[in-house]
């Protein structure tokens, strides 16, 4: 039974109903004097207001989806993400760095996904989703995508060109691995903003942020611990070059991404425009966040946690030669405000355009709305071979 499910929230609204009517019915043979009856009436009314408020922030959370799945809600990141696909996979290598002598690269296994894609029908017609698992070379980490390839991919006439690639990294913790595609839509957006010729043909390669359970890690290149920057500006595009006929060049990548996936996104831009000449945010923060999901990233040290703050790098050092969209609300997005400070510290070459709500939380009901717009975005700042 899914936390968002409707089975669960009439499960909850029954058993809401059933304590309200047992406690009118029996708080009569309660009403006597004593220890024993008081804590009985103490107990049948914390019992009916917890279930009442769990049935209250169950449709909450089902109407907003702050939490897609129990694990999310627990806490957790979704489980192991050096976990293996078992079967059927196709073997991609990408051209990597030396080491002692020998050439090591990130690489990509590969299996199709059909049961994914966003119509039945032939590759060349609706295009095809695949699951990857990529080992990075560089960093050691190890995660899962998803990537949805365009009808074009498979046509003849695109058989010669390098189709550009927007990354996109979700939130934290993002427990369910198919939020790009279960929640977001992405590959029916792509088909339907295709067919209507408002996007090019795009690789669009989807992933969580979560390398290590239960660490928000910032996308950073923690001290003494798991290189998820490195891994995601160099062993992820590393892999997927080396699984499909991608842009070579920072032109034709881009990287999106909602909440601490957003703040990923821009950073990943900000930090590697060698790699990448777009960005788009959907609701994220811009600081160096430090909580008790995160630890202690930055090893205590102010410097480094400052060169993690994207407004503090636009105020102190150089405007990277990069496009970015900020996606946010005007009423009820808490990061709006730090949103405001990004986009009047940037100075050329840095370009920003903005996407803006006028109302939505922080939430994936709201982040669903950027969604679009951000496809279109992309493939207007993104370039083929």
């Amino acid at each position: 039974m899914g936390l968002t499910s409707w089975s669960l929230l009439g499960l909850l609204a029954l058993l809401t109903f059933g304590c309200m009517a047992a406690t009118v019915w029996g708080w009569s043979r309660l009403a006597k004097p004593g220890p024993v009856r008081a804590a009985a009436r103490l107990g049948v009314l914390v019992g009916t207001q917890v279930v009442v408020l769990l049935t209250l922030l169950t449709g909450v959370n089902k109407h907003y989806l702050f939490y897609d799945s129990w694990q999310g809600l627990m806490g957790a990141a979704g489980g192991d993400a050096r976990q293996k696909q078992q079967t059927g996979r196709h073997h991609a290598v990408a051209a990597g760095n030396l080491r002692d002598g020998r050439v090591a690269a990130s690489r990509a296994d590969l299996k199709p996904r059909t049961d994914l894609n966003p119509a039945k029908g032939k590759p060349e017609k609706v295009g095809r989703v695949d699951y990857m698992t990529i080992q990075g070379v560089r960093t050691g980490i190890e995660s899962e995508a998803y990537v949805y390839l365009p009808p074009q991919y498979f046509q003849p006439g695109y058989a010669q060109k390098r189709l550009p690639v927007a990354l996109y990294i979700a939130g934290y913790p993002a427990a369910n691995r198919l939020t790009w595609i279960q929640n977001g839509h992405i590959p029916e957006e792509v088909l339907n903003l295709g067919k209507a010729g408002k996007v090019k043909p795009m690789i669009h390669v989807m992933m969580r942020p979560t390398v290590h359970e239960g660490w928000d890690t910032e996308c950073a290149d923690v001290p003494g611990g798991p290189k998820v920057e490195t891994f995601f500006a160099q062993d992820v595009p590393e892999a997927v070059m080396g699984a499909y006929r991608t842009a070579r060049d920072r032109q034709g990548w881009g990287v999106a991404g909602y909440s601490a996936g957003g703040y990923c996104a821009v950073k990943l831009a900000m930090l590697h425009s060698d790699r990448f000449v777009a960005g788009a945010t959907l609701g994220g923060h811009f600081r160096a966040i430090l909580d008790t999901t995160t630890r202690q990233l930055y090893d205590r040290s102010k410097e480094l946690r400052q060169r993690n703050n994207l407004i503090w790098r636009l105020e102190n050092l150089p405007q990277p030669p990069v496009s970015i969209m900020v996606g946010s609300a005007l009423v009820g997005e808490k990061t709006y405000k730090d949103a405001q400070k990004f986009m009047a510290a940037a100075r050329p070459p840095l370009r920003v355009d903005k996407v803006l709500l006028p109302t939505g939380g922080h939430n994936f009901k709201t982040f669903r709305k950027y969604i679009p717009p951000t496809l279109e975005w992309m493939s207007d700042h993104l370039k083929g071979e």
